[in-house]
């Protein structure tokens, strides 16, 4: 049970090479490495549905290190959850023009698909009516 989250962090080559051995490792726990990656070093990591909460010690570490060592335009961190747009806690960073364009979207729709299994019945002829003499 909990509040699952998609989480993408964007960072630059020079704040990802700076990062500490800790905050690597907490990358390398939640993400299992990079999914994308530019020429220029900078890297993309991105999760679907875990509770990530920014009061988990790792976590703590790692926002306090970006916002402590870095320049907020050399990193970005988008949460979306399930408060959005009420809700920006998990988010961090101002590197909004990264190459992947990283934003939320938020939608809300319900969708269905009759299956091949379920035959639609045939109308029902009216009774009879009875004869009455």
């Amino acid at each position: 049970m909990g509040i699952r989250s998609d989480v993408a962090i964007a960072l630059k080559k020079n704040v990802f090479d700076g990062l500490s051995a800790e905050s690597k490792s907490t990358l390398d726990d939640w993400f299992q490495g990079p999914v994308s990656e530019t020429q220029e070093g900078h890297v993309l990591f991105y999760v679907e549905r875990v509770k990530w909460y920014r009061s988990y010690d790792d976590l703590v570490q790692l926002y306090a290190e970006l916002t402590d060592v870095f320049d907020d335009e050399d990193y970005l961190i988008v949460q979306a959850c399930h408060d959005y747009p009420e809700s920006d806690e998990g988010n961090l960073g101002g590197w909004y023009e990264n190459p992947w364009e990283i934003y939320k979207n938020w939608s809300v729709s319900l969708e269905w698909t009759l299956p091949d299994l379920i035959t639609p019945r045939p109308p029902v002829e009216p009774l009879p009516t009875p004869n009455r003499e």
